[in-house]
């Protein structure tokens, strides 16, 4: 599904969200896998700009994405939630519309493709997010309004620790499909050799 370029009506930055422990990877740090010779952050990032992102930041460790601003949740591995708050503190504003995603897509491109074209930045909804394949909510690959963002962070009160399901699923926020790999994330080993294998096979074709 492919992209489309929005418009000042809905003027787009982005919040990459790169600052989990990875435990389930033993500790190692997912946004520095490699897949296609690009680390999984830096494709995430280059998305977000393909899809009209004008302003990007990244959660999580410094120096992390060379050239984009990178700033830190409070505490540090506070969550995703505090992670979108950092996020959306360090935008320099002119923006009305966030794409929010977690550095570990499988496909980013995808991922927001499938968002972008779902969006219409109408004033009755705050967002889109996916479904997985089987349904379920993906709260931290979406497109939310960033005023509704905001105002959900205030009310929440203080964001470490919360879940973003707590955070968004009072919000007017839409369900929507993709493509199946758009929803995949790598939170294991075995997700890591699922989405390299499928790789390597669309390469082999």
């Amino acid at each position: 599904m492919a992209s489309r370029a929005t418009g000042p009506a809905d003027a787009l930055a982005a919040v990459v969200l790169a600052g989990g422990r990875s435990t389930r990877l033993g500790g190692q740090d997912k946004a520095a896998l490699l897949l296609d010779g690009a680390r999984l952050v830096d494709r995430v990032v280059a998305a977000a700009q393909a899809a009209g992102a004008r302003e990007v930041v990244v959660v999580g460790p410094a120096s992390l994405v060379p050239g984009v601003p990178v700033v830190q949740e409070e505490p540090p591995f506070g969550g995703p939630v505090a992670g979108v708050a950092a996020g959306l503190a360090a935008l320099g504003g002119g923006s009305t519309a966030v794409l929010v995603l977690a550095c570990d897509l499988a496909d980013p491109s995808a991922a927001v493709g499938a968002l972008t074209a779902a969006w219409d930045g109408g004033a009755e909804e705050a967002g889109v997010h996916l479904l997985d394949e089987d349904g379920r909510p993906q709260w931290l690959t979406g497109i939310y309004r960033l005023d509704s963002l905001e105002s959900a962070l205030t009310a929440l009160g203080d964001p470490a620790g919360q879940s973003a399901r707590r955070l968004l699923s009072a919000l007017p926020v839409r369900g929507v499909e993709g493509p199946a790999s758009a929803a995949a994330d790598i939170d294991t080993w075995e997700d890591w050799e699922i989405v390299r294998r499928r790789h390597d096979s669309r390469r082999a074709r």
